[in-house]
């Protein structure tokens, strides 16, 4: 199974606010020449204000960058964050 997008958003205050869910799932963060992040919450959007306040050394190098992510059930999320960090290979995870 690969990784689609499906609808992207900035990643900003504004974006994450609007648009990420409370809600269980596995999101991306990308430039628009790379994939910088993949990660796995319970609360989606709570997971992406935590990465905007407190920015990584290695996820600033990439800036600006955008979301996106796909809702998966709570017991499918690990599993389905590895296959996906695997086909990615993101920068700045590990």
């Amino acid at each position: 199974m690969s990784y689609e997008t499906g609808e992207t958003y900035t990643l900003g205050y504004g974006g994450v606010g609007q648009k990420a869910p409370e809600a269980s799932g596995v999101y991306t963060i990308f430039s628009a020449a790379r994939w910088v992040y993949v990660g796995e919450s319970d609360d989606i959007r709570q997971s992406l204000f935590r990465h905007l306040n407190e920015s990584a050394p290695c996820m600033a190098r990439f800036g600006p960058l955008s979301f996106s992510f796909e809702l998966i059930p709570a017991g499918e999320r690990v599993a389905r964050c590895r296959t996906v960090a695997t086909e990615l290979k993101p920068a700045c995870n590990g």
